[in-house]
């Protein structure tokens, strides 16, 4: 029986790691090079979207030092300027922290809207630590294509998502369902 438990509570450490390992795969899958001829072609920002969609609709399993350490996995393993997403990404939760409530509840419609607002102010942002940090302008029309990518994108891998986060929900209930018959 005592073994039940500890599988149990494994099994819910599991699933609250899950989105941050997600962010972790997400960050890979944009770094890796997309090219057709000699042309690289920008990725979508991957792990913005996991940032974005677990920060609005569960916080508690993107928590900040997630946050921080998928940002400095992509700084290191892109090259830029170590911190740039971190910081970019942490600023950009802070604020979507602030529209969590208004967006609740209210469908994949707003919380698409609201992405839309918050790729667009975290890319600045980004561009805007990227010119601090390189003294030189990003390519502002690279960056337009990966933000017009990453809105194309958002729409699939935020159901992916859904199905992720059902997925947690579901062997959160049942935790608590077991946690509840032992009593």
């Amino acid at each position: 029986m005592a073994g039940t438990g500890a599988l149990q509570r494994l099994s819910v450490v599991v699933w609250a790691i899950l989105p941050f390992f997600i962010a972790l795969v997400s960050v890979m899958l944009y770094a890796a090079p997309l090219r057709i001829g000699s042309v690289s072609i920008p990725m979508p920002l991957f792990p913005f979207m996991v940032i974005y969609f677990w920060s609005m609709t569960r916080p508690e399993f993107m928590p900040w030092i997630a946050i921080f350490l998928t940002g400095l996995f992509q700084d290191v393993l892109t090259g830029g300027p170590v911190g740039l997403w971190a910081l970019t990404y942490l600023l950009s939760t802070a604020i979507i922290s602030t529209q969590t409530e208004v967006l609740a509840g209210r469908g994949r419609t707003a919380l698409w809207a609201g992405f839309v607002i918050a790729i667009v102010a975290a890319s600045f942002m980004a561009w805007v630590f990227a010119r601090i940090a390189l003294g030189t302008d990003p390519s502002f029309g690279r960056l337009g294509i990966e933000i017009l990518v990453t809105l194309l994108t958002f729409p699939l891998a935020g159901k992916a998502f859904a199905l992720v986060q059902r997925a947690t929900n579901h062997a959160r209930r049942l935790t608590v369902n077991s946690t509840m018959a032992r009593i």
